[in-house]
Parts: structure tokens; C-alpha cells; sequence
């Protein structure tokens, strides 16, 4: 089965978006830590503060994808067109 997800056309539909995947990596963040250090249940809802934190690093890590696909993007761009695409 393929699921193609609505285009983002605006901005704050792109900032929606963002901000779920950050709550998504945050969690699952916390999750994989909670279980790496130890914790017998590492998939309780984490605290506030501990989703904070764990928000902080996949944004550097969300941003940091973000830089690389806006430099594949303007190489790809620099290259012009692949023969036999249309």
C-alpha cells in the first residue's frame, strides 16, 4: 500500500507539520533513552520537562536535515536537467 500525504502549499501548514514530527522524534527520544538507561517501562508519557529536552535535540537534528536537503536540492538544481527526465 502507498499512501501519498496532502502537498503542503503554506507555510503554517509546514510549521504544523514540523512541530508534529519534533513531538514525534521527542518522544521516541525519550523512549529509546529511558530504555537504554535502564528503565523498565521506557514507553510511560514522558514529563514535561524530560519532552523539552528531548524536543531541543531533534530540533538540531530536524534542522541539520533540513540544511542538507536544501543544499541536495540547490546542487540538483545547479546540475539542470537529467537526460530522460521529463
Amino acid at each position: 500500500m502507498h499512501v501519498s500525504p496532502d502537498p503542503i502549499t503554506t507555510l503554517e501548514q509546514a510549521a504544523r507539520e514540523r512541530d508534529s514530527l519534533l513531538d514525534f522524534f521527542a518522544r521516541d527520544l525519550y523512549c529509546t533513552m529511558s530504555t537504554a538507561a535502564g528503565a523498565e517501562n521506557g514507553h510511560g508519557e514522558p514529563s514535561e520537562e524530560a519532552l523539552s529536552k528531548a524536543k531541543a535535540v531533534a530540533d538540531d537534528y530536524l534542522a541539520a536535515y533540513e540544511e542538507w536537503l536544501v543544499q541536495r536540492a540547490a546542487t540538483n538544481a545547479a546540475a539542470g536537467p537529467h537526460e530522460g527526465s521529463a
